[in-house]
């Protein structure tokens, strides 16, 4: 037993929770940076907050030391960094049953051998009175790698996420017919957004961050107030299942594809369709639009992509070269360039203004269904049906 836990049990119940409540923070603000260090690698402290307070006040604890005027050494910052890194990773599992702190503490940080994080580790092992199976060897992601947080929530399986402009919101899209917003930081969720009376497949959030708009199974688009949650308008014009939305820069018009083989544009205040765009000769299911607002692209099943002037709803061009059907695209943020993701298992990179194949991007060995392009063009990001995820050098076209 730690003297904190020690002392923490000499305090009645009402005192027990302040002092785990605003410790921290006293010790933060006085800078006793030792005795903050102390008590944050503490396996009791860690666990006694977590039992009264929750993930998020305990995560949150380790920021004061970070953003403090506390003086700690790089090997205690690095320490206390993994063991954030370990709750947060864990935080959607401690959320729903707390009694797995030990288990997750020990998997996530047993393979770093700094004398710190193995006195932690040793004090979460030991904290089991009773007999448990404990793996023969790490079976979680470390500390610190891969996914810095899960977002759990959805009964159905996700298919598109969005990120609000100033990255402290996300909306999600599942199969189980609703939206959910997400506070990034905190993994909290905001709010669920339950109108649709079908799977929702997709989903783009305006540039203001005020407003998204989602679209179903059921040919159907919603616009959606973020900040309350209600549903603004209803959006109904296609005969097919909408696949793909894209909102203009200036928010006031959106484009949707479905698979109805043509694509429609949007009033999103009024909610009113001013074109229809047709020449597609198979379902469309993806749409990007260019940042001045003024030429759409679009990805077809019919191993196309088309150019669209979205002022007049007229094809400007037509490129050919995937030899299946085109999932995905995205223009980078000159124009000068797109990116197509295909089922032939390649992503083709093209001049916009040509229609010119630039490269062919190949090493995925399944269908590769997204793509996305940095906010400095010079990589891009693709995701696949062979469970991975790639990232390209958008210049050599080289596998980084």
């Amino acid at each position: 037993m730690s003297k904190f836990k020690e002392r923490l049990g000499k305090l009645s119940p009402k005192k027990r929770l302040y002092a785990l409540e605003t410790l921290p923070g006293h010790l933060a603000e006085s800078v006793q940076g030792e005795r903050l260090h102390q008590l944050l690698t503490d396996f009791d402290f860690i666990e006694a907050k977590l039992d009264a307070l929750g993930v998020q006040p305990l995560i949150e604890d380790y920021d004061l030391a970070r953003n403090s005027d506390v003086l700690l050494s790089q090997e205690q910052s690095e320490t206390l960094n993994l063991i954030q890194g370990a709750i947060r990773k864990s935080a959607h599992v401690l959320e729903k049953d707390k009694t797995q702190l030990a288990v997750h503490l020990w998997t996530r940080l047993v393979d770093f051998e700094t004398p710190e994080i193995q006195g932690v580790v040793k004090q979460a092992k030991q904290s089991r009175n009773s007999s448990c199976l404990w793996p023969l060897k790490p079976n979680l992601e470390r500390a610190n790698e891969g996914a810095l947080r899960t977002l759990a929530g959805h009964s159905g399986s996700v298919w598109a996420v969005a990120i609000a402009p100033d990255g402290k919101t996300a909306i999600s899209a599942s199969l189980d017919s609703t939206l959910k917003i997400w506070d990034t930081e905190t993994g909290r969720e905001l709010k669920t957004l339950t109108v649709h009376s079908s799977s929702v497949t997709a989903v783009a959030i305006a540039p203001d961050g005020k407003t998204a708009i989602s679209e179903s199974l059921d040919s159907i688009l919603k616009i959606w107030d973020t900040e309350t949650g209600r549903e603004l308008k209803t959006l109904t014009g296609h005969s097919s299942r909408v696949s793909a939305v894209a909102i203009a820069p200036d928010g006031k018009t959106a484009i949707s594809a479905s698979d109805d083989q043509t694509l429609k544009i949007w009033d999103t205040e009024t909610g009113r369709e001013l074109k229809t765009l047709t020449g597609h000769s198979s379902g469309v299911s993806a749409v990007d639009l260019a940042r001045d607002g003024k030429t759409a692209i679009s990805a077809s099943m019919d191993k196309t992509l088309k150019i669209w002037d979205t002022e007049t709803g007229k094809e400007l061009k037509t490129f050919t070269g995937h030899s299946s059907g085109v999932k995905a695209v995205a223009i980078a943020p000159d124009g000068k360039t797109a990116i197509s993701a295909s089922s032939d298992e390649t992503l083709k990179i093209w001049d916009t203004e040509t229609g010119r194949e630039l490269k062919t991007l190949t090493g995925h060995t399944s269908w590769v269904k997204a793509v996305a392009i940095a906010p400095d063009g010079k990589t891009a990001i693709s995701a696949s049906d062979d469970q991975t995820l790639k990232i390209w050098d958008t210049e050599t076209g080289r596998e980084l």
